[in-house]
């Protein structure tokens, strides 16, 4: 029964991503842009999709650009 629970634990993995659409503040036609993060475990999906969204966040200073979430999608079990 142990090897059951181990081997299933093994195949667990949980998803989580974000797109945004970006609107340039001085002009210029809008983009998309997102990501996409797996993880072994739910807290690591979390912290890897935190991570994620800080640097998209970086790419795109909100001095230049308007970040508006175009989608989501959470962490959930793949």
């Amino acid at each position: 029964m142990a090897a059951n629970i181990s081997a299933e634990a093994a195949t667990v993995c949980f998803t989580a991503a974000k797109t945004y659409r970006i609107h340039p503040l001085r002009g210029g036609a809008d983009i998309k842009d997102g990501w996409s993060v797996r993880g072994d475990a739910f807290n690591q999906c979390v912290r890897r999709a935190e991570t994620a969204d800080r640097i998209l966040r970086g790419h795109y200073p909100e001095t230049i650009y308007t970040l508006s979430l175009a989608s989501t999608i959470g962490c959930h079990a793949c």
